[in-house]
Order: C-alpha cells, then sequence, then structure tokens
C-alpha cells in the first residue's frame, strides 16, 4: 500500500517549478549564484511566504558550503555534515537558532538524494505559525525539484564560497578569527558567544562552556556566569560534580571526549537545569593553562550521540591558548570589580558599624538591641529581613529572629546537615548565597575565627558585582560575641527531649 504522505510528496514535487542554474558551462560564480537564489525566493514567494531562504550546498568532496544569502556568512550559520544523510538533530539544532535570532516559523529541508542530502533549504518566517502541514510537504516538494541543481553542483569542481574568507576552511584563518574575537569579548558570556561563532563551521555544536576554578579549592565557575544574585555564591554541588565527574575521563594528551553523556551516567555543567541542557549528549573537551597558571576547561558539546571525531580535539587543542589567555583575563577583571564594590561597601557602611558597636556595647534590653541591630544591617547593604542561626551541639541548629526573648533551648532545632548554609556554620566555605533567585545571603558569626553560627540576611537585590559579603561579615562579626553569649549560657542548659508516643497515641495513654 502506498504511503498518502509520499503520494502527496510526490504530487507537490511534480507540480513545482524552479529557475534553472546553469552548470553545463563550468560551475557558477557568485553573482549567478545570487541572481539564481533571488529569482527562487521571488517564485517560491507566492505559495510559501519566508523572510528568508538559506542554501547550502554538500559538495562529494566533503565540508559545507554556504550558496545564499551571503549575509548568513557573518552569523556562522551552517548545518552539520551529511553522513551521507543530516541527522535530525541536527536538523532541529539549525532551526533552533534561526528562532532564537527572532524568526517564529522554521523549516529545514534537505534536497535529498538517493544516495546522499546534496544539499539543504531552510524556509524561516518572522510571523507564527507560517507552515502548516499543506505547505510542509509543499518544502519538500521544493527540495526534490533543486535536486538536480543540487547534485550538478555538488559533483562539480569546487566552487568560490559566498563566504570566502570562513576561516573555517583555513586553520590559520580560525585562529586570527578566533584572536579577533577574543579581543571583542567584554564578558565570559560573550566571549563563549563569539567564540561559537568561529568555531561552528569548522565544529557543528549546540553549547560551549569554560569552567574555571573558583574561590575555594575544589569548586568551579562556568564563564557563560551564574544566574543573577549567584555571580558569588555557591552555586551547589551541581557544577562542581559535573565538572569533576567530566574531568576523570580526561587524557593523557589534556582532552576529554565522552561519546555519550547518558551512557555513562554523566551531565553538561550548567547552574540552571534545562531542556536546552539535557539534550547535550556528547562533550569534547582541552584543558587551558596560562603560564603554568590553574587549569581551566574549554568543553564543547552535542546534541547527539558522537558528535565529535579526534580531529575536533586537534582543532581544540589550536585554539585553547587564545582561549585560556582570554578567559584569565576576564576573571582577573572581574575579580577587580568585584573586590572594588567590595571596598566601597565596606567603606559606606562603618559609620554605621560604630554605632551599632556603641549600641550593643551600652544596651541591657536583648531584645530592642537586636532589631536595632538587624534594621541598620538591612538598610545598609539592602535586605528585607535579618535571622541568627546559633548552632547547639554538635549537629542541631536554632534559628532566632532579632527581637526574640526566649530563651534558645525553648526554640525549635534542626538537624545541622539540613541547612541550606550548613558549610558557613562548619567553617568549610566562606559564605553561602541561597534562596530565589539567590536573594539571600549567609556568613558566619565568628568567635576568634571559628563559626559557632550564621547571620541570614534575606530579600537582597545583588548588583552586577553580586552581594556584600565582606560588609555583612563585619556586621556579623559585630554581632557575634552578643549571640555566644546566649549560646553559652543555652550551652549549660540540656535540650529537653520530645517524647515519642505510638502512632495515634496521645500523652496519657489516651488514643483519640
Amino acid at each position: 500500500m502506498n504511503d498518502p504522505a509520499s503520494d502527496r510528496t510526490a504530487t507537490a514535487a511534480s507540480d513545482v517549478m524552479v529557475p534553472v542554474l546553469r552548470t553545463e558551462e563550468g560551475p557558477p560564480d557568485a553573482v549567478a549564484i545570487a541572481a539564481w537564489h533571488l529569482a527562487l525566493s521571488n517564485l517560491l514567494g507566492v505559495d510559501i511566504p519566508h523572510d528568508l531562504l538559506g542554501l547550502w550546498l554538500f559538495p562529494v568532496h566533503g565540508g559545507v558550503l554556504l550558496l545564499a544569502p551571503a549575509e548568513l556568512a557573518q552569523d556562522r550559520l551552517a548545518p552539520g555534515a551529511p553522513a551521507p544523510f543530516l541527522h535530525q538533530q541536527d536538523l532541529h539544532a539549525l532551526e533552533g537558532r534561526v528562532r532564537d535570532a527572532g524568526y517564529q516559523s522554521v523549516v529545514a529541508v534537505p534536497v535529498r538524494g538517493a544516495h546522499r542530502d546534496h544539499g539543504l533549504a531552510l524556509f524561516a518566517a518572522l510571523g507564527p505559525a507560517t507552515y502548516g502541514i499543506e505547505r510542509a510537504i509543499r518544502l519538500h516538494g521544493v527540495a526534490h525539484a533543486l535536486v538536480p541543481t543540487f547534485e550538478a553542483l555538488a559533483a562539480s569542481p569546487p566552487l568560490a564560497s559566498v563566504a570566502a574568507d570562513d576561516p573555517a576552511d583555513d586553520p590559520a584563518g580560525l585562529v586570527v578569527a578566533l584572536a579577533q574575537a577574543a579581543a571583542e569579548a567584554r564578558s565570559g558570556a560573550d566571549l563563549l558567544r563569539l567564540l561559537s561563532g568561529v568555531l561552528h563551521p569548522a565544529l557543528p555544536h549546540e553549547r560551549i562552556e569554560v569552567a574555571v576554578p573558583g574561590a575555594l579549592p575544589g569548586r568551579w565557575a562556568l564563564l557563560s556566569g551564574p544566574p543573577e544574585g549567584h555571580r558569588w555564591g555557591d552555586p551547589g554541588d551541581g557544577v562542581h560534580g559535573a565538572v569533576d565527574a567530566l574531568l576523570a575521563r580526561r587524557q593523557e594528551d589534556g582532552t576529554i571526549q565522552v561519546p555519550d553523556l547518558r551512557e555513562a551516567g554523566l551531565a553538561w555543567p550548567s547552574y540552571a537545569a534545562s531542556r536546552a541542557v539535557q539534550r547535550v549528549r556528547s562533550v569534547i573537551g582541552v584543558e587551558l593553562r596560562v603560564a603554568g597558571g590553574p587549569l581551566a576547561w574549554l568543553l564543547v558539546g552535542g546534541t547527539r550521540p558522537e558528535a565529535f571525531r579526534p580531529d575536533d580535539r586537534d582543532l581544540l587543542q589550536r585554539v585553547a591558548p587564545i582561549v585560556g589567555l582570554r578567559a584569565q583575563g576576564l576573571r582577573q577583571a572581574l575579580a577587580a570589580e568585584v573586590g572594588q564594590a567590595q571596598v566601597q561597601s565596606l567603606q559606606a557602611s562603618q559609620p554605621r558599624v560604630g554605632r551599632l558597636v556603641a549600641l550593643l556595647a551600652g544596651t541591657q534590653h536583648w531584645g530592642e538591641a537586636s532589631r536595632h541591630f538587624a534594621r541598620e544591617t538591612c538598610q545598609a547593604l539592602g535586605y528585607e529581613a535579618a535571622r541568627f542561626v546559633l548552632r547547639i551541639g554538635e549537629d542541631r541548629a536554632v534559628t532566632m529572629r532579632p527581637g526574640t526573648l526566649h530563651p534558645l533551648v525553648d526554640l525549635p532545632s534542626e538537624p545541622l546537615d539540613l541547612s541550606p548554609f550548613a558549610g558557613v556554620i562548619e567553617g568549610t566555605v566562606p559564605f553561602v548565597v541561597y534562596g530565589e533567585r539567590g536573594a539571600d545571603l549567609a556568613v558566619p558569626l565568628r568567635i576568634g575565627g571559628r563559626p559557632v553560627g550564621a547571620l541570614e540576611l534575606l530579600g537582597g537585590v545583588p548588583g552586577s558585582t553580586g552581594h556584600p559579603v565582606t560588609a555583612a561579615q563585619q556586621f556579623a562579626d559585630v554581632i557575634a560575641p552578643h549571640l555566644e553569649l546566649l549560646r553559652r549560657n543555652a550551652l549549660d542548659r540540656p535540650l529537653p527531649r520530645l517524647p515519642k508516643f505510638p502512632a495515634g497515641a496521645r500523652p496519657g495513654g489516651d488514643p483519640r
């Protein structure tokens, strides 16, 4: 039985007329290709509305060649090479990049011969829902009608590309283009975006990242930049664990290649889970070292298993010195910017700190003094509320709100390991950013350099340099001795233990 969809495609193909591109006298030049593309776009636009018609050729000698329009060369938009047919993941990835550019309707259709794909046609419209089922069938008919022309072009001597200066065809040109992109980058995310554009023609990919050493040993930060408010906090074990797991696969030549992340039980490192991150299936990476400094890693991800070849590692190793040098410069610039912001915040808070020292030393009313401390601290640092968390015993902590007069032993306690800032209280991390969109900050309450609890600052709106950690620590050091007195008094009294009753039972033996 014939497939109805195949019959409709064949019918659509039979009545599609496309302008002829002459190839009998040799390969056409760029002017002839541009004129033919314009005629094709005008002819098809009557039945198939589009704001963009991109055409790529897959020459028999290998590679991918942009035919038209020439402007796409500047966007470095290119499909993957067929092997011998394009993978559906490659088509989806290309369509996704075009949608990200602002086109709401996108369809990529291979120009498919009997034994291989000869090219690709991409139709895109700015409006939504432009290509329904009937138009999609007609697009396949267009691709079928283009097969003879593309087959002749693919078998002809090499054409002069409309993007003749594309660095993907020239290793030296690739390095030059990469150096220019690195010089233009103003931030880590900007560097990755420009780097992706330069590498994509030579190394098609969907994700790119640079993992750099964090502020603490064994921690990693991503050059793409954490979500708003997380810049100077600990992004969690997700990033650290993902990077460490990938590095466990590093080879002697300083490269990483994982053909299938799901099969290996690994994940693409990211601050926030998303469908785009989950679609990454394969990873290739190379170490970045500048003047023997700390190692960073350039990681490239693809959405299909075994997306990368061994030759791709050689390409990454050639560009590694340039990427490493620029990544180090961006890290240093960011550290200087944040350091300056922290100093300014510290200087601005000095008058308030002096007043609080005098207030806490001279008052006998703890409730009013703690409320005043919280109010002054929040106003100085830009938070909505403050709380105190004190360690009680080896593995428990109690939370106290400013103004509370209840003894610590009367307050509910919780296991320390359930706290989002247990690391702060245990002294393993200097601060933690947590909460929705990273709005909350916790710094240690220290006595002689030893943490005995944490100062929570809630509801902050961090600027571009993150939370004012240094100033917050100064406020915490002011209140810590007074809280330590309360804590020591509580430790002199045993903590009450909650009675345990059988399920459904009540005190006194009444089972109601």
